[in-house]
């Protein structure tokens, strides 16, 4: 996992990354978009992504087209090896080879990025949970908010398969 501040050039460039309300299925109704465009600049600065945004990946680093999957969490928390890792079930059938995991705190000031994995290898280890579902890998609270395939940080940083 590697710690990112967010410098106010890239939040800038994040700010003019979406200019519609919200994706196509968004969990967060557009909530986290800025998240998500600021998971995406800073993947690209960092490890020289090349490419536009298409459905199917985000950008090309080592000729592996990668989606990242980006996740707000609140300023008063740093990540934990227990937080889910997850892509949503209607996203299964992008047409990226691998993707990278980041994290966005809700001031947009720090970014961790968690790694990359290759898509069957995160299918090969993810778990299913079901909307509505508790985690049964968790302390019984955590209800999963869409059909997804999750991973715990953990689990990934341990497994992952090395892209970037």
């Amino acid at each position: 996992m590697k710690k990112f501040k967010v410098t106010g050039d890239q939040l800038k460039r994040a700010k003019e990354l979406f200019d519609f309300k919200e994706l196509n299925n968004s969990i967060t109704k557009g909530e986290g978009n800025l998240a998500g465009a600021i998971g995406e600049i800073i993947v690209k600065d960092a490890y020289n992504g090349k490419g536009e945004n298409t459905y199917d990946y985000d950008t090309i680093i080592k000729d592996y087209k990668i989606d990242i999957k980006t996740k707000k969490f609140s300023d008063q928390f740093t990540p934990n090896k227990n937080w889910n890792l997850n892509v949503s079930d209607y996203n299964t059938k992008q047409k990226c080879d691998a993707y990278c995991f980041v994290g966005v705190n809700e001031s947009n000031t720090i970014a961790y990025v968690y790694g990359f994995m290759k898509k069957k290898d995160f299918y090969d280890k993810a778990v299913f949970g079901k909307k509505g579902q508790i985690d049964p890998r968790g302390n019984g609270k955590w209800k999963f908010k869409s059909d997804c395939y999750n991973i715990l940080i953990k689990d990934f940083s341990s497994k992952s398969s090395s892209v970037a």
